[in-house]
């Protein structure tokens, strides 16, 4: 799983493990390789013998820029003829061969000196320098095992030598380390299957501690970190410490026997089997190692030691999102959590009907909609789940989980079949709407000649929605069922308001003024108009902006044209978009950001009732420095930016739905 609108989203919500959104062959092939990296020459040397299952329909594949030097099979040379698949040179493999030997050279590209955060999460390409070198498993630059079109379960042993100074990591159990001839070489194991093998390279200073796993091993946690942030490293191994106690209690021993925080050069964040990559800037911000962390380290339960099954949707990001984020913001404060639910809901919201994605088709994160739904609303079904069989069963749930799909590939099917065994009950009612719908079904209360009605608009779930009613003896909360489009709720004697759903515990379309509008609902309404207000200089600094903070390229609009029908992203300097605003009958700026900062954004809706974000600048080069935070904003309604850093942000407040009794309603005798 690979890895926003906030960095800790962006790091903690949109981290991907290096499982990747590809399907995985259930039989583990065996490799050990030799590896030479120097990064100053940015050219990896390597050579590997294969071990191989004993299945049929098998290729080994690597990036076509390697230069072979030698191939056998079975100990037999092979030609080294080349066959191309795209970026890809394929070799079919004989059925019964049983091993594959082969050397090669790869030259690397260099580390990318101006990469956002957005542009790490999507760049495959094996990367090299002396701050720090990176060749993730997708980049292909070592032989691995595709079985029809599969990537093959791996367990390895790798050996690694770069120059002395720098130090090499890639998943897996710590064997050996020793200098000698100017190089240090690490050796390292993986015994259980895997997906893939990344690598790591940098001038790292080492920092390890022991611990002791709930079922008696030792297990050691480092930190290679780059020497400038060294003196962080004990506080991210008390961290390691207590999240360990924690996930290891709930679910159960840690699958592996080591955990390192790597640091990179660049703004990166991804999680793989036993470590997770962080950049050294993202490191320095003090609250990554009460939230990202944590999510990283979760993974090695949900991801990359439970396996998901790609084809029938990823589970992983979701439940992984509830036991990690969610619940941080549960222990802090049961507002914060409430705060997060509602935010799930309102970026689901903000999908156009027919444009959402159903989770069973959730693989990972690609642009703002899969990211809502792969994390926000995934997250959302663990929370109605846990309300629905209590927390004790849903804790039994999860263990269970783990002890029977341990290092195995496992479906929402799976998870299932967990969840009923512990609660006693078929959920197959509840939860395939869920999975399946693409769409989100609107929820509204009504009153009538007969009675009080709960509505619900298609696609029809099983939902228990809460409803708080206040009567004069006190508030009280109905748990009302409902499966299909209309049911009739029972108010107690004397209620005079009905409350739909108040803290947001059920997944819905929000009502438009549930949730006030964020700045990142710009990303999921569809492709979004530009409509820049200002000279040439403010124009390039829109379009700067412009790309930081959307997925998709935008359409151009004219400032004398209307503002059309669709989602708008007006940028330009302040006096001209305040204008702007007034002559097209706009609500003017809030209030909270007018006169401060040199930058300003906020969310909106336009005349169509579709999101519409604002940024406005004292010139062109406030709008390009406010490119460096802004996009790490998108939870917030509004921001004031000053020298490119936000001095204050906020929000609206929630509206629930509230409907007034009339004292004729039919009453619960």
């Amino acid at each position: 799983m690979r890895a926003t609108d906030t960095l800790i989203r962006l790091l903690a919500g949109l981290i991907f493990g290096l499982l990747a959104a590809a399907s995985i062959a259930a039989e583990p092939v065996m490799l050990d390789m030799q590896l030479r990296l120097i990064p100053a020459k940015r050219m990896l040397e390597g050579s590997a013998n294969l071990k191989l299952p004993a299945i049929a329909n098998r290729r080994i594949a690597i990036d076509r820029r390697a230069r072979l030097a030698t191939l056998t099979v079975d100990g037999q040379p092979v030609r080294l003829r080349r066959w191309w698949r795209g970026d890809l040179e394929i070799r079919a493999i004989p059925d019964g061969a049983s091993s594959v030997e082969m050397s090669w050279q790869l030259p690397l590209s260099p580390v990318p000196e101006e990469a956002s955060h957005r542009d790490t999460l999507g760049d495959d390409r094996a990367t090299a320098g002396s701050d720090g070198s990176f060749l993730p498993a997708s980049a292909r630059w070592y032989p691995g095992l595709q079985v029809g079109q599969d990537d093959g379960l791996q367990r390895w042993r790798v050996t690694i030598d770069v120059p002395a100074g720098q130090r090499a990591i890639v998943p897996g159990r710590l064997v050996e380390e020793a200098e000698a001839s100017g190089y240090t070489r690490t050796v390292y194991r993986m015994d259980v299957p895997a997906a893939g093998i990344d690598l790591m390279v940098g001038p790292y200073v080492v920092l390890e501690r022991a611990i002791k796993s709930v079922d008696g091993r030792t297990l050691k946690l480092r930190t290679l970190f780059h020497p400038r942030i060294a003196d962080l490293a004990e506080g991210y191994l008390d961290a390691l410490g207590a999240y360990f106690q924690r996930y290891e209690q709930w679910i159960g021993p840690y699958p592996y026997d080591d955990f390192s925080v790597v640091s990179s050069p660049t703004p990166t964040g991804f999680g793989m089997p036993s470590l997770t990559y962080l950049g050294v800037d993202v490191l320095r911000l003090p609250f990554i190692r009460g939230t990202s962390l944590g999510h990283e380290v979760l993974h090695n339960w949900w991801g990359n030691g439970v396996y998901p099954d790609i084809r029938q949707g990823n589970w992983s990001e979701g439940l992984t999102t509830f036991m990690a984020d969610y619940t941080y913001a549960l222990d802090e404060a049961p507002e914060k959590a409430r705060v997060m639910r509602m935010g799930w809901l309102r970026d689901l919201s903000a999908i156009p009907p027919g444009k959402g994605l159903a989770l069973n088709r959730f693989t990972a994160r690609r642009h703002g909609i899969s990211a809502a739904v792969g994390y926000g609303r995934a997250a959302m079904v663990f929370v109605m789940l846990r309300d629905r069989i209590g927390n004790a069963a849903f804790d039994r749930a999860i263990r269970r989980f783990w002890r029977q799909r341990r290092f195995q590939v496992a479906s929402w099917a799976d998870l299932q079949a967990a969840f009923e065994a512990e609660a006693g009950e078929s959920l197959q009612a509840f939860l395939t709407p869920l999975l399946t719908a693409r769409d989100l079904p609107t929820l509204a209360l009504s009153h009538g000649d007969a009675g009080v009605m709960l509505h619900q608009s298609a696609p029809h779930h099983a939902l228990r929605v809460p409803v708080v009613a206040d009567p004069a003896a006190g508030k009280q909360t109905l748990m009302v069922g409902i499966s299909g489009p209309e049911v009739r709720v029972e108010p107690p004697a004397g209620t005079r308001t009905l409350t739909l759903d108040p803290d947001f515990r059920v997944l819905r379309r929000l009502a438009r003024n549930e949730a006030a509008p964020v700045l990142r609902e710009i990303n999921l309404a569809g492709v979004a108009s530009l409509m820049v207000l200002g000279d040439e200089r403010v124009e390039a600094a829109a379009e700067h902006l412009a790309e930081r903070l959307l997925d998709r390229t935008p359409r151009r609009r004219s400032p004398e044209a209307p503002p059309g029908d669709g989602p708008l992203l007006v940028i330009g300097t302040a006096t001209e978009v305040d204008a702007w605003l007034a002559a097209h009958g706009h609500p003017a700026r809030p209030q909270a950001v007018s006169g401060r900062g040199d930058a300003q954004a906020w969310a909106g809706l336009t005349a169509s009732d579709k999101p519409m974000l604002v940024v406005s600048g004292s010139n062109a080069d406030a709008l390009e420095a406010a490119a460096r935070s802004l996009p790490h904003l998108g939870r917030y309604g509004w921001v004031v930016i000053e020298g490119g850093r936000s001095i204050d942000r906020g929000q609206g407040a929630a509206k629930p739905q509230v409907m007034s009794v009339p004292t004729a309603a039919p009453q619960a005798r």
